[in-house]
């Protein structure tokens, strides 16, 4: 868990400045109260729940099968976006989400090999 806090926060000290920067060019006031709610929600869900979440299954499963579902962060953040927030859904995103989700199955379901005796 401090490994992940401390993650978190050099993430926020790397990306602050560019957010800084990026919130000087923005008008927050064309943001609707029901989508800064949405803001707080999924700002919450992302660290909290989802870090907290994740180290619990860390405990339960080994940390090599675990690694092969990061690849689900796309995969929901893309969802969340098209479905939630009506961003355009195209065929890249769909091509990306195929092979993504590929990967997950083959390494997920793959059997370990015996170990060679040379």
């Amino acid at each position: 868990l401090r490994v992940s806090a401390l993650i978190n926060l050099w993430g926020l000290a790397l990306m602050t400045p560019l957010g800084l920067w990026q919130l000087a060019r923005f008008d927050l006031a064309q943001l609707s109260a029901g989508l800064w709610l949405l803001l707080v929600f999924y700002a919450l869900a992302a660290s909290l729940a989802a870090v907290w979440l994740w180290m619990s299954g860390l405990r339960q499963v080994p940390a090599n099968h675990a690694g092969v579902f990061t690849v689900a962060l796309p995969i929901s953040a893309t969802l969340i976006g098209v479905l939630v927030l009506g961003e355009a859904f195209t065929a890249l995103h769909a091509a990306a989400l195929l092979l993504a989700s590929a990967g997950v199955v083959l390494i997920a379901g793959a059997r370990p090999q015996p170990a060679r005796r040379d």
